[in-house]
């Protein structure tokens, strides 16, 4: 079987479709979906589904999102291996693969990327969708875990605590200030305090994630000069969007918020809140 290596955080989708030719490859395409499966049925060729209203996410969490207890085996469930290429793709551009992206990467999978632009930039450059397929065989990972790509409350002050981190929230701005409702009852308006704003459609074009360029200033403009990042959003998902654009940028000490605002700002979590 030939081997495949993504060429960064992000692949085209020339790439991926010259990439779907060669038959033998070690490639795994997988469909993120959040919200309804069905609407996620038809896409990529040979694509599987990975749903984050399902095994994606824990289900014994009482937050939303979370990550699964055995993040290593959703992906080995679906045949991916140490060296498996591995692209995700959601049908919205960009909004909920790169938590599937981020989730591969905190089971121990580096050869992983995003489909830029998704289903609507695949189907776009006039290529053929069909069915998801179904899981056939699975593989085996045994590169060790990367566990601290997720953090909790503690991480999160830890990181307010030091001048060269910065804690990012992809939520609108209209939200982060409090003045947009949240979509999740019971959580408190407003945001972390001490955090910062650059909501995940500041980091994209028309569903497609705008140039290394662009995105390294857009963060040098909001954070400084600081180089570790946390990112937050309403429940770990779109966070992840900001990390692929932080990483695309070429930023490298990246760390996700898994609870995200439905665990900070839940009034049970007694954690300050920002106006």
């Amino acid at each position: 079987m030939s081997s495949v290596t993504v060429s960064g955080p992000v692949v085209s989708v020339d790439w991926l479709s010259d990439r779907l030719t060669s038959r033998d490859a070690d490639l795994v395409v997988l469909c993120a979906s959040m919200g309804n499966p069905a609407k996620s049925s038809v896409g990529v060729p040979g694509a599987l589904l990975a749903d984050l209203e399902d095994d994606f996410s824990d289900a014994d969490s009482p937050l939303p999102h979370t990550v699964p207890a055995d993040v290593r085996g959703v992906f080995e469930a679906r045949g991916i291996s140490d060296g498996t290429a591995v692209v995700v793709y959601d049908r919205f551009g960009i909004m909920c693969a790169p938590r599937v992206w981020w989730l591969a990467k905190v089971a121990g999978l580096d050869n992983v990327a995003v489909l830029d632009g998704g289903l609507p930039a695949w189907t776009a450059a006039g290529h053929e969708v069909e069915p998801l397929a179904s899981p056939t065989t699975r593989g085996t990972i045994s590169a060790p875990g990367r566990p601290d790509l997720l953090v909790g409350i503690p991480g999160v002050s830890r990181a307010l605590a030091r001048s060269a981190w910065e804690v990012v929230d992809a939520r609108s701005a209209g939200r982060f200030a409090g003045v947009e409702a949240e979509p999740r009852p019971g959580l408190r308006p407003g945001h972390i305090p001490g955090s910062v704003n650059i909501p995940f459609t500041r980091v994209l074009d028309d569903g497609h994630l705008r140039s290394p360029g662009e995105l390294a200033e857009i963060f040098r403009q909001v954070v400084g000069d600081a180089r570790r990042l946390t990112f937050s959003c309403g429940s770990g998902v779109t966070a992840c969007v900001d990390a692929l654009a932080a990483e695309y940028a070429g930023y490298t000490d990246l760390t996700v918020y898994d609870g995200s605002w439905s665990e900070w700002g839940s009034p049970q979590a007694c954690q300050p809140v920002g106006p």
